[in-house]
């Protein structure tokens, strides 16, 4: 189905709604763009597919969104943000699971087109080639991957960063020197603290409190300075 008309969902700051936003509108759809679905909940009933692209939600704001989705209709499609949640269990949420897909989509850490997708156990194969249709038609290249908590690039780059994080914490090397290491050693476009700055560490601590109480391991756990920083909204440069 073609998506003529679409509600976007994202705070004022969010780089994912806003890259989603320009890219619907250069696609030629009706674009909703909104930081809570409490306040656009009636361009529910007339969009094609709803994209929440929030990666942490207030109990208020998950409330509002789960009133917005059951004002959809039948067979438009949701597809929910993965970096700080499962498809799953974004699904389970829903008057009708069938319709939510997963995805994940780091804006900042380069220019790749690709989109991971991640369907939910619920998740219909109808959904499934409506939201691949979507994303083509935004200009990304889908690619399906195992769902979980952050699914495969928001995880990697949540741990690398805090990995890098306790070094710092621990004394071991600066944030600058860490980040040219790992420029120079591995290639990277960027030190996983840079990314750090780019995705922002609240949304790397979300990822990796959603990984540990998924996982139940304390490999995920949040070094405190990064912490802190998200708390702080501080950047490692």
């Amino acid at each position: 189905m073609k998506v003529d008309a679409i509600t976007i969902l994202g705070p004022d700051d969010s780089r994912l709604a806003a890259h989603l936003e320009e890219r619907a509108t250069a696609a030629g759809m009706h674009v909703t763009r909104s930081a809570s679905a409490a306040d656009v909940q009636a361009s529910f009933a007339a969009a094609d597919a709803v994209i929440d692209a929030n990666v942490v939600m207030s109990p208020d704001q998950r409330e509002a969104l789960a009133a917005g989705e059951r004002m959809m209709r039948p067979q438009a499609i949701l597809c929910v943000c993965c970096h700080a949640t499962s498809a799953t269990s974004a699904a389970a949420s829903m008057s009708r699971p069938e319709r939510g897909v997963g995805f994940g989509l780091l804006v900042p850490c380069g220019e790749r087109k690709t989109v991971e997708m991640a369907r939910a156990i619920q998740t219909s194969d109808a959904a499934v080639d409506q939201a691949t249709d979507l994303w083509l038609a935004l200009g990304h290249e889908p690619v399906f991957v195992g769902d979980g908590g952050g699914l495969v690039v928001a995880r990697v780059v949540a741990c690398l960063a805090n990995e890098a994080a306790f070094a710092v914490m621990e004394g071991v090397a600066s944030a600058h020197d860490i980040d040219t290491a790992m420029r120079l050693g591995t290639g990277y476009p960027r030190g996983p603290l840079a990314w750090c700055d780019l995705v922002g560490a609240r949304d790397i601590v979300a990822t990796l409190d959603a990984l540990a109480a998924e996982h139940g391991d304390d490999r995920f756990r949040a070094a405190p300075l990064l912490r802190r920083m998200a708390a702080a909204g501080a950047t490692w440069e």
